[in-house]
């Protein structure tokens, strides 16, 4: 072997040892994950607390919303229930629903069938009984059937009056019809939204049983909620990832042909891009339970700052003459700077309040650092040695950097801003960090309002270490909103009491049974006076002598029932704490919130609209703190490498201008700037550094002469990948593809043209 293919073989040995000891970690700990809120911020408030817990694992998140249209409302009719029974019996779904509804007694879910008499205060008097046999005739005038089996075990029809208090949904009995005329189902999924392998087998059952429907070629089918759309999330992501890897890759090596017409070169680009993503990616699985599908798809690009090392290197060794290993030292300094000051930008990333943009600030953080230190220790051992050449001897003035493009460029942007937007400068919504398309929430919501789900936006929130404390003080908050109805403050309330009484409740109802003989005895002198039997209500006998001897109602007893959703939608557990959701409908909310503060009982009207967007301003203050601590980290390491104020200065207003056209063209385009636009930002300005480095270094002749080569071929592999980047259909993608591309492309002209190299004064 050769002395010099044996010491780039010793060079690679601890690099391939590494790489080998990363895929093996991998193999073990990597685990894909596609949550929709791990890009949510991290919570504080106990009102943010509830939201966000809600929007991943509340029982709305387990709805699988299906639209079927292109028929005449009778043909959809007729599919609805088809699909419906079809969906019952697959076996993936708690509940379907489409509107339509049978009052038969065997309908009564659980516990409300067993514990009904203990759900409500009765009158076991004669009188009281005899009055409700009363209703009961009138309601028989109108038909019998099944109502008169419900009335023989429930004459007071308890379970009805339970049954509407928790009525999720539209209960008028009629087909639940969207307004684009598409008739709608609710199938609720035994699994929560996070088990996506459960939600995929939920949605191909739901796409099997539309195939058997009568005409369905000729119908249109729609799946929205949490769980479609993490499995469209999940599938997506798998064909765009391909797709845009794939283009990115090729219009990079195509850059790379260009600029420096060698296959080896192009194959050695890749090792310090390969190194940084598997170690990154390494770090990540570790660091983190699972891996975001997103950081998985987007982290090899965000890594495409890191192609500007080799590129560096390249142009360096070539137009310099310099053996690999003097030219990496030459522009080691450099490099550094624009590697740390990068990765002081991921790290304002992975502080930024959210685990989704954690793991990709870790993954960038670490990736960046690896591939300038593959650039710096290994690709200098594997490029061929050259001979050096002899420059003519120069003396260097100090440099001349051109203010006036970036002035003009930024009095341009300030002129623009005015046209940017017209719906202001931030996005504070939820929904600006959904990776799910607004058509497909949108649809999501028109389809659920046809089912009338109530509005959740008012709820009242208290909160007790102790369920039984909480539960009685639910109980007394009812009271009062009863007296609060009477004096229009509010229409309606969904209370955890309306399901699950205190122990004490339980036991005071129980209390008031009268025994069996008692009770047999009022009945038959309530009956006497109708046409009623006694024995008819034998199983209204059975059941109260059965109600007196049950134990109490508690929520294990309510799990993996029917109503599961509706109580984990109104009972939460968060660390050592239970906390009551009572949902309030047409509140007058000023009045109600002062009638809820005479209470003085640590309870809080919230309103989740104005809960989210506080949230998203406090989660954007929190990313801007982090991003100026490392803007003055950025600032610090120049100073500390240069130490020349008019390049500083030069340098700090060309990233700063070029940041701001940024956000300026991105306002015109995209409208309102999320959370994801600040990440992207961050990647402008270590681009925007990177090319305002090396094109403000002092060094004339073959050494400008490489700057702007490697700047060149930086600028044009970056503003070209992240251009079809900005193609992707998901939105978070998108964001950062486009606002790349363009703050990339901006970061280079304005870095080109305001840079003057100083004159040269040869000396014989």
């Amino acid at each position: 072997m050769k002395p010099a293919a044996a010491a780039a073989w010793r060079s690679s040995v601890p690099w391939l040892i590494l790489a080998a000891v990363a895929v093996g970690v991998l193999a073990m700990r990597l685990q894909l994950g596609f949550d929709l809120s791990a890009f949510f911020p991290r919570h504080t408030t106990l009102a943010q607390d509830v939201l966000l817990e809600q929007l991943s694992n509340g029982p709305g998140s387990r709805l699988v919303v299906i639209g079927i249209g292109g028929a005449p409302e009778a043909q959809l009719a007729e599919v609805s229930g088809l699909l419906r029974e079809k969906l019952e019996r697959s076996g993936h779904f708690a509940t379907v629903q489409n509107g339509r509804y049978s009052d038969a007694g065997d309908d009564v879910p659980e516990p409300v069938n067993t514990y009904y008499l203990l759900m409500k205060d009765l009158d076991y008097s004669r009188a009281s009984l005899h009055g409700a046999l009363q209703l009961r005739l009138q309601d028989l005038a109108f038909g019998g059937g099944t109502l008169l089996e419900l009335i023989a075990r429930d004459p007071f029809l308890i379970t009805l009056d339970v049954l509407d208090r928790l009525a999720p949904v539209d209960m008028s009995g009629e087909l639940w019809i969207a307004d684009n005329g598409s008739a709608v189902l609710m199938a609720a999924t035994h699994a929560p939204a996070i088990e996506l392998s459960a939600q995929a087998d939920a949605v191909a059952a739901v796409q099997a049983a539309f195939a058997e429907l009568p005409s369905a070629n000729a119908l249109e089918l729609e799946i929205t909620g949490v769980g479609a759309f993490g499995v469209e999330l999940r599938e997506t992501i798998s064909a765009e990832a391909r797709k845009l890897s794939i283009l990115a890759t090729a219009v990079l090596c195509l850059v790379l042909l260009v600029v420096y017409r060698s296959l080896k070169l192009l194959l050695l680009a890749a090792l310090p891009l390969g190194m940084g993503f598997l170690l990154g990616l390494t770090v990540v699985s570790v660091a983190f339970d699972s891996v975001h599908g997103i950081t998985l798809a987007f982290g090899f690009t965000l890594l495409g700052v890191a192609i500007d090392y080799p590129l560096h290197l390249f142009s360096h060794a070539r137009r310099t003459r310099r053996c690999a290993r003097s030219a990496i030292g030459a522009i080691w300094p450099t490099m550094r700077l624009g590697a740390l000051s990068t990765a002081a930008a991921y790290v304002a990333i992975a502080l930024s309040g959210s685990g989704g943009l954690a793991q990709l600030g870790v993954f960038a953080v670490v990736g960046v650092i690896v591939a300038a230190l593959v650039t710096r220790l290994w690709l200098p051992e594997l490029l061929p040695k050259q001979a050096a050449e002899t420059e003519s001897s120069t003396t260097l003035e100090s440099p001349s950097l051109n203010y006036i493009p970036a002035l003009v460029i930024l009095l341009l942007a300030l002129a623009a801003s005015h046209y940017a937007s017209d719906e202001g400068l931030w996005d504070d919504g939820l929904s600006s960090l959904s990776p799910v398309p607004e058509q497909r929430l949108q649809m999501d919501m028109s389809l659920r309002a046809a089912a009338g789900t109530p509005d959740m936006r008012y709820q009242l929130v208290m909160h007790d270490e102790s369920l039984e404390a909480l539960l009685v003080r639910s109980e007394k908050v009812e009271l009062r909103l009863t007296e609060a109805a009477k004096d229009g403050l509010l229409t309606r309330w969904r209370s955890v009491s309306q399901l699950l009484p205190s122990g004490r409740l339980q036991a005071a109802r129980q209390q008031a049974i009268p025994p069996r003989e008692a009770l047999e005895s009022r009945l038959a002198g309530a009956v006497s006076e109708t046409p009623f039997r006694p024995e008819a209500f034998a199983p209204f006998v059975a059941a109260v002598e059965n109600a007196a001897t049950l134990p109490p109602l508690e929520p294990a007893a309510i799990s993996g029932s029917l109503l599961e959703p509706w109580l984990e939608s109104h009972l939460l557990q968060l660390g050592n704490r239970w906390v009551s959701l009572i949902s309030v409908s047409d509140p007058d909310v000023a009045a109600l919130t002062r009638r809820v503060a005479s209470w003085r009982d640590d309870i809080e009207l919230v309103d989740l609209q104005h809960s989210t967007a506080v949230l998203m301003q406090s989660y954007r203050s929190s990313v801007v703190s982090a991003v100026s601590v490392a803007a003055f980290v950025i600032a610090l390491l120049i100073w500390l490498q240069r130490r020349q104020l008019a390049q500083i200065l030069w340098i700090t207003l060309t990233v700063a201008v070029a940041l701001a056209a940024t956000v300026v063209i991105v306002l015109m385009f995209q409208g309102p700037l999320t959370v994801i636009h600040m990440v992207a930002a961050l990647l402008v300005l270590g681009l925007g550094l990177d090319y305002a480095l090396f094109l403000s270094l002092t060094e004339g002749g073959a050494n400008r002469r490489a700057a702007n080569q490697a700047v060149l071929a930086c600028a044009a592999s970056t503003t070209l990948a992240f251009g079809i980047l900005a193609s992707s259909s998901i939105p978070l993608l998108r964001f950062i593809g486009f606002t790349v591309a363009v703050g990339s492309a901006i970061s280079y002209g304005l870095a080109l043209i305001g840079s003057r190299w100083p004159r040269r004064s040869n000396n014989a």
